[in-house]
């Protein structure tokens, strides 16, 4: 592709401008080792000093997890590509456009070819640009759609039990997630049909419309097109056992969507489907992309598009795939002739779906960053989330607000620069939601430690949902239509990372005890560390922190609005605006969630504790919440 030749070779103004931005968040950020938290630093990589983290052959051969493949080059390369395209501006969009129309034009042409019997079902080397027909995804073959079955189609990131087995991208264990990948010229549309399953929710998240001035790379990016579980309309005489008051364990079920697939801006081409923060609109049909456009961070290739269904809690005797068979996907073009192109994804599968080994790390109390006064940080996309807590996590006592407020000027303006993301941004890209997350999530973030003989307690409210896993017959309304909090070793974004997101453990709503008013006490400890008190019969929901000293807290908030929506107190972009709610936000308030005290989700807001396993033993049984003492100092 031309566009990745376009490295600067002359050191303009504004290219040294961003290198040096680059450096001081990404380098100068990462000057203080922290070992063992399985995020391989770029001063640790260099320096040589934590093996641990760098070390790949000891962690995870070839952590690449992304589905697809893409050029590798040093940060400086992708910062140089995306100040020329700033540079370049419109013409820059129009060479992409142009290339993606050649693209289309050849491909269509092929397969109109093999439709009459001219050509072929394997697509001739050099048809497809190196990173959609690479390493990940490659031997592209026509077939007719009846002579593939939907698990040749799809595959599937498992459910599972932290307990039994690890796997990475910070996944909620409780969920399964089906993953399709494809192409098609533009002027398509991918076709699918299925069976509701039985489970708390589904939605399916389709890879935008390709859109140069949205360049999405991995898990980087703008936000996919959703379609939501209560939105899809069922087939004539069939029922949807998502809308509120449906009959769940209804025999007909089976529903039938569509997905266009354009270029252009997804809110433009989707009014009101991509309309954060709800993301709902009638009928089955939505717009998205025949393939993808990674950007400046991933060289300016083009790259497969690909689809997400998620199916969220499955009734307990309907894992993991809520009992239904996978759904069938078919491709049609413009003038109704339906296909299939299917491809070996066999690496880009066990990148994904791979087990990973235990990465024990020692006791470790927590920094100062993570101490008493912090609560959480709220997510605007996974990279920047990262970027934004290892900054403050390395800021020195002697930063001064001149200082720090640069820093943060320094990474609003990269991830302006790089993927047209922030509270300014042109829409989608100034919503909440970024790539391969949930549209309807809002996501809060805490890194913690845990020390020897020491114990992590939450206390909150737990919203109200609606009861599925033990196949209720009706859906009910909620506050949530699902809650989660997940702890996990390792974090994510910006390539760095050679163990991502590894869940220890996971607590649903419907697993967390709570008292008669709704609120609930949570223990995290080792075995070894269980106070005699963490019980059940003492209201207590007590989980193994498992082998890893520092890890993450993910607490995932699930709204389908109006009907499983508490608006006053939900974490959302609504009452979180990004420009506050963002840690280098321009006008960041760090009484909503940044605190360790209720903010703006009042007792919804999960206060964290910290002491040992003897104080926690002497509260007694019965425990109310409220008499749980503060973080004492004195024990970080």
């Amino acid at each position: 592709m031309s566009l990745k030749n376009n490295i600067m070779k002359n050191n303009t103004k504004i290219g040294l401008i961003f290198i040096a931005v680059f450096a001081m968040v990404f380098i100068r950020g990462c000057a203080k080792d922290s070992c063992g938290d399985g995020i391989c630093q770029v001063g640790e990589e260099k320096r040589g000093s934590c093996p641990e983290d760098c070390d790949s052959a000891k962690v995870f051969p070839d952590t690449r997890w992304t589905y697809q493949d893409l050029p590798a080059l040093t940060n400086q390369q992708r910062l140089n590509l995306a100040v020329e395209a700033k540079k370049e501006g419109d013409a820059y969009s129009e060479q992409v456009i142009m290339e993606a129309e050649e693209l289309s034009r050849e491909l269509e042409d092929y397969i109109r070819k093999w439709l009459d019997g001219k050509v072929d079902a394997e697509l001739p080397k050099g048809l497809l640009p190196p990173y959609i027909d690479s390493v990940k995804t490659h031997d592209w073959k026509l077939v007719n759609p009846d002579e593939i079955t939907a698990e040749e189609q799809w595959y599937a990131m498992n459910m599972y039990d932290p307990q039994e087995e690890l796997h990475q991208h910070a996944v909620d264990p409780h969920v399964t997630y089906l993953k399709l990948i494809f192409i098609a010229p533009f002027g398509s549309k991918l076709l699918i049909e299925g069976d509701f399953p039985h489970c708390r929710f589904m939605d399916y998240q389709i890879l935008e419309p390709l859109d140069p001035g949205h360049p999405v790379t991995g898990n980087m990016g703008v936000g996919e097109v959703a379609i939501v579980d209560a939105d899809i309309e069922p087939d004539e005489g069939h029922v949807n056992p998502f809308r509120l008051g449906a009959d769940r364990n209804a025999k007909k079920r089976h529903y039938h969507i569509t997905f266009e697939l354009k270029k252009g801006n997804a809110v433009d081409l989707n009014p009101e489907a991509m309309i954060a923060p709800a993301y709902r609109a009638k009928g089955n049909t939505r717009v998205g992309g025949p393939f993808g456009f990674a950007g400046p961070w991933g060289g300016n290739e083009l790259v497969p598009s690909i689809v997400w269904l998620r199916y969220y809690a499955p009734d307990k005797d309907a894992e993991p795939y809520g009992n239904v068979p996978w759904p069938k996907a078919t491709l049609q073009l413009s003038t109704g002739e339906k296909f299939w192109l299917t491809c070996d994804k066999s690496k880009a599968v066990k990148d994904q779906t791979a087990t990973v080994p235990q990465r024990p790390t020692p006791p470790i109390e927590p920094s100062n960053f993570q101490g008493s006064n912090f609560g959480w940080f709220k997510m605007y996309g996974i990279s920047l989330l990262y970027a934004e807590a290892d900054t403050f996590n390395k800021l020195t006592p002697w930063d001064s607000e001149e200082e720090i407020e640069k820093m943060k000027k320094n990474l609003r303006d990269i991830f302006q620069l790089l993927f047209n993301r922030g509270a300014d941004a042109v829409p989608p890209g100034n919503y909440e939601v970024s790539a391969t997350c949930c549209n309807y999530i809002s996501y809060l973030i805490r890194p913690i430690s845990l020390g020897k003989n020491k114990v992590i307690v939450l206390t909150g409210k737990l919203p109200t949902f609606p009861g599925t896993r033990n196949g209720e017959e009706e859906m009910t309304s909620g506050e949530v239509r699902y809650f989660s909090i997940t702890h996990l070793q390792g974090g994510g974004g910006l390539g760095t990372t050679l163990y991502t997101g590894v869940p220890h453990g996971s607590l649903m709503d419907d697993e967390i005890i709570t008292n008669e008013d709704g609120e609930y006490v949570i223990v995290f400890s080792r075995e070894q560390d269980r106070p005699k008190n963490a019980i059940k019969k003492n209201n207590i929901t007590w989980q193994d922190w498992g082998p890893a000293g520092r890890q993450n807290l993910n607490l995932r908030w699930l709204s389908v609005r109006p009907e499983w929506y508490l608006p006053e107190y939900a974490p959302d972009e609504k009452n979180i605006p990004w420009d506050k709610g963002a840690w280098s936000g321009q006008n960041y308030d760090f009484s909503l969630v940044g605190q360790n005290k209720p903010g703006v989700m009042g007792p919804y807001h999960p206060v964290i504790h910290y002491m040992t396993k003897e104080e926690f033993e002497a509260l007694g049984s019965n425990i109310d919440p409220n008499d749980v003492p503060d973080w004492n100092k004195n024990n970080e």
